[in-house]
């Protein structure tokens, strides 16, 4: 009975990061563009955000992982923030309302859109809530992270990996 739960518990470890690891399917190919609402109402482009190493956060409210990081995403933003690099949230095939509220529920300070249409899905084979995205400041996408990034370390140690690659 002890080898079966061990099995058991192995399986599920597996799984689990196998959901939770890093996907390479758009790895070191231009980004793909987009024009999204933000929750102000005006549309922001990937574009705008060149120059900087960006992390596009995809999310959904029925997410329970996303609920529970953004006041870990927004520790690390806030020390991050205006050191060439942003944090852009998209939540995917929402209305920007629900973006509207966790911005205020969780006094967010980085940019949300709101991928209405849920295009994110395919543009960026996003299948699984939150995937994390990070692009260079040359507009190339430098990895792709399904699961949570909750700390400053591991933003940072993706960007220097980046720098001395």
């Amino acid at each position: 009975m002890r080898k079966l739960q061990q099995l058991f518990i192995f399986t599920l470890l597996a799984a689990t990061l196998a959901a939770c690891g890093s996907r390479q399917g758009l790895k070191g190919k231009t980004a793909p563009a987009f024009t999204f609402e933000n929750i102000e109402g005006k549309k922001q482009s990937l574009a705008d955000f060149k120059g900087k190493y960006v992390l596009l956060h995809f999310w959904t409210t029925s997410c329970r992982s996303c609920r529970k990081d953004f006041p870990k995403i927004e520790d690390y933003y806030s020390q991050m923030k205006g050191k060439d690099f942003e944090l852009v949230a998209i939540n995917v095939g929402e209305k920007l309302e629900a973006s509207k509220k966790f911005k205020e529920k969780f006094s967010l300070s980085f940019p949300m859109l709101g991928d209405v249409q849920a295009v994110s899905e395919q543009i960026y084979q996003v299948d699984a809530y939150p995937t994390n995205i990070f692009i260079s400041p040359e507009g190339k996408v430098i990895r792709t992270i399904v699961g949570p990034i909750i700390d400053k370390k591991q933003v940072e140690v993706i960007i220097q990996q980046h720098k001395k690659g």
